[in-house]
């Protein structure tokens, strides 16, 4: 089964999900709708169905509020972002992370980390960043950006003051100054010894 879904559709599931476990049953399609601010029943009922021949989610025939999932959504790991020169972020989920909602401090998705630019934040190769998606950030944190030519995803300190740049946490590497976009910022890491 093929499990490609909508960011809309996500985002639903991450409703379905933080119901469950906040009330401990699902919510129901107009909650839904006005959760994510979809006007038509008929709509999130499409979305549902989507979700379901996906395999994301279980309904239960016509039962107003009979959905449950499979198994927890968990965050997606995307890909990789490079803590050194740029390397492609994929958008492609190699996997998922299931965390206790408490322990995903609002993130979206995960990023594996290659190479070493961020060592003095202690950020090191093979670590899973936890990100939420977002296109601006204060100055001082650490964000994943797309360098000028838009491919390449770097995870880097923010400096907003003087001259914007990207910097690196190893005296090894200098700062990006040229052109970049704010993606996400880094709001947890994840490491496995």
């Amino acid at each position: 089964m093929s499990k490609e879904v909508t960011e809309l559709q996500r985002r639903i599931l991450s409703f379905i999900e933080e119901s469950l476990e906040a009330k401990g049953y699902p919510p129901s399609i107009r909650e839904i709708g006005r959760r994510l601010r979809i006007t038509s029943p008929s709509s999130v009922a499409y979305h549902l169905r989507v979700l379901e021949a996906a395999g994301l989610l279980k309904r239960e025939g016509a039962i107003s509020r009979g959905m449950t999932l499979p198994a927890p959504l968990g965050l997606p790991i995307l890909g990789r972002v490079a803590a050194g020169s740029g390397v492609l972020a994929a958008e492609d989920a190699e996997g998922h992370v299931h965390l206790d909602k408490d322990l995903r401090r609002g993130a979206d998705y995960i990023l594996r980390v290659k190479g070493d630019s961020m060592t003095g934040a202690g950020i090191f190769e093979g670590d899973l960043l936890q990100v939420r998606r977002q296109d601006t950030a204060l100055d001082g944190d650490i964000v994943v950006a797309l360098t000028a030519d838009g491919e390449e995803g770097v995870v880097k300190r923010l400096r907003r003051k003087g001259t914007p740049a990207l910097l690196s946490e190893n005296p090894a590497y200098d700062p990006i100054t040229g052109p970049f976009s704010v993606v996400g910022k880094v709001v947890g890491l994840l490491r496995s010894y």
